[in-house]
């Protein structure tokens, strides 16, 4: 079989995170060979893979045109399935903009489309929530069309999917950590400035969902409760994505910018406590990796969160501060806490697929819809 692996729509966040966990195990499927569509920001999962004797990459941004909009075409890719003899095209995540005249197996992960009980759609104000509303129409409608097998990595967003999109076949294979997290040879240590107190880190992109302004009320909650308490904030995300902080709560943050997955193993070590309060998820990565680093987890009490950490993590009222800080407090003051929810991490992790495992699924599945689409 020729598989055409498209990570051309990819942009920064989880979704390149599991782009790179696949394409690294790449070399062990010898019977299968593999064309890689990498966009030009993933020069460095490029660089893992050229020697695979298996793999041919190419590099390519997909930009929407009306082909693309109004026809699921896209000229570069149709000719690279032509010219390249592609039998099958795994697109990690989906949308794709592209339609590919070929079995075609997508990933979803956008959890807006069938989490409406979220409350993150409190948190928007009227016009924002219309035009959510108006997007996720739209997005619906290009996610039916990109394919009809999918594949999502939670068993509850399995179920929500078929419904939404009335696919002929969803598959349920789990994120993990990257495999980089069992590679001290391949890591890079990045140095956060030295803290005498709690380190709460949040590896993440600035995007709405993710919540992650909640922090500032969190912060003055706790001077004020707890005023001898030190900690700090440390998000990997720029300052200036950031709303503006006041005077009172500045040195209780750290912004250090985008990371590469290299320098992930070093920011756990650093910290003290894995804080995610994101209030709407298919599936994240820094759970299991928070796990596998025997990190003590704060976050949000939702479904989607409980149903992937377990009793690994300390829950608090999504939309509620004050219940934040007092957990983050007592957590932080409770050494047998950190260490009882380090140890429910490692058991939490053997309900995921580790990495070796997803690459095995995710071709396999490639294969059986192979069959399915020519059966």
């Amino acid at each position: 079989m020729r598989l055409l692996v498209n990570a051309s729509n990819l942009g920064p966040g989880g979704a390149t995170q599991v782009a790179d966990s696949f394409c690294s195990s790449l070399d062990r499927f010898s019977d299968i060979q593999f064309v890689v569509v990498l966009t030009p920001q993933m020069k460095n999962i490029a660089e893992k893979i050229i020697g695979y004797e298996n793999v041919k990459t190419v590099v390519y941004q997909i930009h929407n045109t009306w082909r693309s909009y109004l026809f699921a075409r896209d000229k570069f890719l149709d000719n690279l399935v032509e010219s390249e003899n592609i039998d099958m095209v795994f697109s990690i995540f989906a949308p794709t903009w592209w339609t590919p005249r070929k079995p075609h197996l997508c990933g979803f992960a956008l959890a807006h489309l069938i989490m409406p009980e979220s409350p993150y759609f409190k948190t928007l104000h009227f016009k924002q929530r219309l035009k959510q509303a108006l997007m996720n129409k739209i997005l619906t409608f290009y996610y039916w069309r990109s394919s009809k097998y999918y594949y999502t990595e939670n068993p509850m967003v399995t179920e929500r999917v078929h419904k939404l999109l009335h696919c002929r076949r969803v598959y349920t294979i789990t994120n993990y950590y990257n495999q980089i997290f069992d590679q001290p040879e391949n890591q890079v240590y990045k140095k956060m400035t030295s803290f005498d107190g709690v380190t709460l880190l949040t590896i993440t992109s600035a995007y709405p969902h993710k919540n992650l302004s909640i922090a500032i009320d969190i912060a003055n909650n706790l001077k004020v409760k707890h005023p001898d308490f030190k900690f700090r904030f440390v998000f990997t995300i720029k300052e200036t994505e950031y709303p503006s902080l006041p005077n009172e709560v500045k040195d209780n943050f750290l912004f250090i910018g985008r990371v590469d997955i290299s320098e992930c193993p070093s920011l756990y070590e650093q910290c003290d406590i894995a804080f995610q309060p994101t209030l709407l998820e298919c599936f994240t990565a820094t759970y299991p990796e928070s796990m596998r680093m025997n990190k003590p987890i704060v976050t949000t009490d939702l479904e989607f969160a409980r149903g992937l950490c377990g009793d690994a993590a300390i829950y608090y009222d999504p939309l509620s501060a004050e219940d934040a800080s007092e957990k983050i407090y007592f957590l932080a003051n409770n050494k047998n806490m950190q260490l009882l929810l380090a140890s429910k991490g490692k058991e939490q992790l053997n309900h995921f697929d580790n990495y070796t495992a997803r690459a095995d699924k995710l071709v396999k599945c490639c294969i059986d819809v192979y069959d399915l689409y020519y059966r």
